[in-house]
């Protein structure tokens, strides 16, 4: 048995390119995998996700199921956004109404964007729908010296969080099942176990038994793996979920619809398409990759995508903040 694996430079103009890199993954890695499904071997992946920072694996048509096992065969702990709808124990269904969206790293508003995130394609679309995957190394290197310097800053994100969604999050964050007895002391314990040197963040306590959550944290990081730096962050990203944050560069200027529009050029150059097959799963380093979608042509009745995310990868360096 054979699984491929392919990583960015095959990937041009919508159209996976049939020039693939493939890998033999003879020993299957789990005993509960499917009969016809094989999982690639995590070393093969990280290989992948160290060079160029994601890979698609094609041509064995992956189930739910089989889905799931990847990623808890690839990450020491799974999380999830409580916004989301749970398919499996492992998995969440991506649904984000039909437009495009702009390029962000999953839950990077939040002070535990996962490690790991990765997409399983049940049932494709027949037009549009290409997610965009866009290498924050390349774009690191391609700023200006200014910018580098800009975004290696702490950027302030601030947002009013909901009663419910912040309890919510706390609660799946911390493990509990008791979301509505979450309080703002446990809300402050966890902002505590979680401000290191790169990141804190506070909140301020609304009338309505919401927050003001305010997020300090550069918009540059180091990848999982390779330690290089990258631009990656939500900036050009959307808020389906949430309220349109706010962003505020550390010198306290507003981040502004010119310089936004300057990023996104930028970010074009370096964004490919993904044009999914039905049973494809793409894997991204979620500290290095962005990600975004083109828009929904098709009834959302004819699309079915499910994600994944994780935190700590196993067998592989895992860069912190601290």
């Amino acid at each position: 048995m054979q699984t491929t694996l392919m990583p960015n430079d095959l990937i041009e103009n919508d159209l996976i390119k049939d020039n693939s890199v493939e890998y033999d993954i003879t020993e299957a890695l789990t005993s509960q995998a499917s009969t016809n499904v094989s999982l690639p071997k995590t070393a093969d992946i990280l290989t992948d996700l160290k060079i160029h920072g994601w890979t698609l694996l094609r041509g064995y048509h992956y189930d739910v199921e089989t889905f799931s096992q990847l990623m808890t065969q690839l990450c020491q702990t799974l999380t999830y956004d409580p916004a989301r709808q749970n398919i499996t124990s492992e998995a969440q269904k991506v649904d984000a109404g039909t437009h495009a969206i702009g390029l962000h790293i999953e839950n990077g508003n939040t002070p535990m964007p996962p490690d790991i995130i990765a997409f399983f394609s049940e049932l494709s679309a027949k037009k549009g729908s290409q997610t965009t995957i866009c290498d924050g190394h390349a774009v690191y290197q391609a700023l200006s010296p200014e910018l580098k310097a800009t975004f290696s800053q702490p950027m302030r994100i601030s947002r009013h969080l909901p009663q419910a969604i912040w309890q919510n999050y706390v609660a799946t964050a911390t493990g509990r099942a008791d979301a509505d007895q979450i309080s703002l002391n446990d809300l402050e314990t966890f902002i505590t176990a979680t401000t290191s040197k790169t990141l804190t963040h506070h909140v301020e306590p609304q009338t309505d038994g919401g927050v003001r959550y305010v997020l300090q944290i550069p918009a540059i990081r180091e990848d999982n793996l390779s330690g290089q730096l990258a631009f990656a962050n939500t900036l050009l990203g959307p808020s389906f979920n949430y309220e349109k944050p706010e962003f505020t560069l550390a010198n306290g200027q507003p981040v502004d619809d010119t310089l936004l529009d300057e990023l996104t050029q930028i970010c074009e150059k370096y964004t490919q398409d993904i044009a999914w097959q039905n049973g494809d799963v793409v894997i991204l380093d979620n500290k290095r990759i962005m990600h975004g979608r083109r828009q929904i042509d098709v009834p959302l009745t004819e699309r079915k995508l499910y994600i994944a995310m994780g935190l700590g990868i196993r067998h592989g360096m895992n860069h912190s903040n601290d």
